[in-house]
């Protein structure tokens, strides 16, 4: 076989053209820098391998049990054997790939039935799979709004619905976060021709909060605006029937679209979004994501499928994981660390700068606790925190144990950033 030969050096900033490098924004990125810091230092705290199935505890590719609240297999059900033998069917069945998008050769009858029965749980008249849960935001929001409409979108909303509302032909508008108020002058602005979509998340996935969907649904109800809320943390969380916050909130019935990632509670990987079938025959239409896009594969179809009818069969479940966060924000609060507030699996613990909120994730992990170590851009600058998410199996001798183990780590470097503001400031006097 004859020698491949290597791409030839592409003309411009290597000939001195003067051309400015279109790849700099990547190669110059200051994250991606911090990361390459991290990974020199050896304190990495983002991309650690596992070994296994995201359990409530998780042997990690060091080799090491930790007790998982970095996962979002809210249910348990990722390892969950009728799961699991749902995909291993699915795949038997139909193959590894769908190998096609939905329009030309990737529905199968897996698919249909997921739809159907997702429609039914919500009561709703249509669902459309798309591959992510970051699809369905796209799938929805670029297709919704025309010339001349606003789409306003909280602005701690998930990237993936700010990515779907920034490729719609419509303006958008942020407003400030879970602020009724900014909400209401935004729509006050408007010209009261032009159509309006608000557009938040259920549960946020980096702090745990919850939309005041009540006070919102009111508010597009006076104004004639559509209402979209993403559940992917709601789903087999909140709700008398796990339907979210929408329900928890009793509100659903006023929720225009619910998008959904089935990569939580569903134990899979692939999105959904769930509204009229006038609305759902306009995605399958135009939207890019459907049209596009190879379809779901028949293992995350198959897995979902089963995970939603064991969410549907067995409310205790959903019973065991309220109460399991319920527990860790007291153990958490009683161990001095008290929690932002919420309802729902994500509990957000204050841990304050980017390098406070690594020393902190570090320690933790060192002392058996895998969490996920959040700053900015997912929050605001100064205020990062160790997020942990509690699944229904964690047991509360587990959750006691991290809870001790989350805050000793919190506690220990504030204390040290406290140390060194008072040297500095001792420096400062001398």
């Amino acid at each position: 076989m004859a020698d491949v030969p290597h791409p030839r050096p592409r003309a411009g900033r290597e000939h001195g053209s003067g051309r400015r490098d279109a790849f700099a924004p990547l190669l110059h990125d200051p994250l991606a820098a911090l990361f390459r810091e991290h990974d020199r230092a050896g304190v990495a705290t983002h991309g650690v391998p596992t070994a296994g199935a995201p359990e409530p505890v998780t042997v990690y590719d060091d080799g090491v049990p930790r007790v998982n609240l970095g996962s979002n297999n809210y249910l348990g059900l990722a390892g969950d054997e009728r799961v699991v033998e749902a995909a291993v069917d699915a795949v038997r069945r139909f193959g590894t790939s769908t190998s096609g998008s939905r329009v030309l050769n990737g529905t199968t009858r897996l698919h249909l039935q997921l739809e159907e029965e997702l429609a039914d749980h919500y009561g709703v008249e249509a669902a459309v799979l798309t591959s992510s849960g970051v699809n369905a935001n796209v799938a929805l929001l670029s297709t919704a709004g025309g010339p001349g409409d606003t789409l306003l979108v909280d602005a701690h909303a998930h990237a993936s619905v700010h990515a779907g509302a920034a490729a719609s032909r419509g303006t958008v508008v942020r407003f400030r976060h879970n602020s009724v108020d900014s909400l209401t002058r935004r729509l006050e602005r408007l010209d009261p021709q032009a159509g309006a979509v608000v557009v938040v998340d259920g549960v946020y996935s980096m702090t745990g909060e919850t939309a005041p969907l009540a006070e919102l649904a009111e508010l597009c109800a006076a104004y004639g605006a559509r209402l979209v809320v993403d559940e992917a943390h709601g789903l087999g969380v909140l709700g008398e029937r796990g339907r979210g916050a929408a329900e928890h909130c009793g509100v659903l019935d006023r929720v225009d679209a619910v998008t959904l990632a089935f990569s939580k509670s569903l134990a899979s990987v692939g999105g959904a979004v769930l509204t009229s079938r006038a609305v759902a025959d306009g995605i399958r239409a135009s939207a890019m994501p459907y049209v596009f896009s190879a379809a779901n594969e028949p293992a995350g179809v198959g897995a979902a499928l089963a995970a939603l009818r064991i969410l549907r069969a067995e409310p205790e479940r959903r019973d065991r994981l309220q109460e399991n966060g319920r527990r860790l924000r007291v153990e958490l609060s009683v161990a001095g660390t008290p929690p932002l507030p919420g309802s729902g699996a994500v509990i957000a613990v204050p841990t304050g700068s980017a390098e406070a909120t690594a020393a902190a994730w570090r320690a933790a992990y060192e002392s058996g606790v895998y969490c996920n170590a959040v700053g900015y851009p997912a929050v605001p600058r100064g205020r990062g925190v160790l997020r942990l998410s509690v699944m229904a199996t964690h047991t509360p001798e587990q959750l006691q144990a991290a809870a001790g183990s989350v805050a000793a780590a919190v506690l220990a470097t504030r204390d040290a950033a406290t140390a060194g503001q008072e040297v500095e400031g001792e420096l400062a006097v001398a």
